[in-house]
């Protein structure tokens, strides 16, 4: 891919990332002269620019689905991993944690992905997994079905390279 991955140090941003992105956040991309930013965004603008990759099922009730588990993750799982992170009202974080990741195990019973087939729905979980000690979570036996998910998902060859 022709992109160009640039570290950013979130403690001190570049002007050109406040200049690219009013959220002043990363990821940002900068593609064909203009700027995409907000991961789940970029994620399907690289879906529909790469259609011989698909990772968004070709009906539009998948779709929604993936769309769906994506919402799960950031109105659910990042909001509270925050809370988590940064010791806001921990107990109540806790228990919400993981009410959202049984909700995960169950839904993952007997399916090798969440729409069945890898999809940007378990790409955009990534990242939680690999910073998961960050934001205080344990991703154990009495979580078997999301245990064996995360185990896949961070094995895959492209996400395995980037560890």
């Amino acid at each position: 891919m022709p992109y160009e991955l640039v570290e950013v140090d979130l403690k001190h941003k570049p002007k050109e990332l406040i200049d690219n992105n009013p959220y002043a956040k990363v990821p940002v991309l900068l593609d064909d002269g203009g700027v995409i930013y907000e991961s789940a965004i970029i994620n399907e603008y690289l879906e529909e620019k790469y259609p011989a990759t698909r990772l968004l099922p070709a009906d539009s009730l998948g779709r929604s689905k993936a769309r769906i588990w994506v919402d799960f993750f950031n109105s659910r799982i990042h909001p509270t991993g925050g809370d988590l992170r940064h010791g806001r009202n921990p107990e109540v974080a806790r228990e919400r944690m993981t009410a959202h990741l049984e909700s995960l195990d169950a839904e993952l019973a007997g399916k090798s992905y969440l729409l069945g087939e890898y999809s940007l729905a378990d790409i955009t979980f990534i990242p939680f997994y690999v910073r998961r000690d960050r934001y205080k979570v344990t991703i154990d036996d009495n979580l078997p079905n999301l245990k064996r998910w995360c185990a896949n998902l961070l094995a895959r060859p492209a996400v395995a390279a980037t560890l």
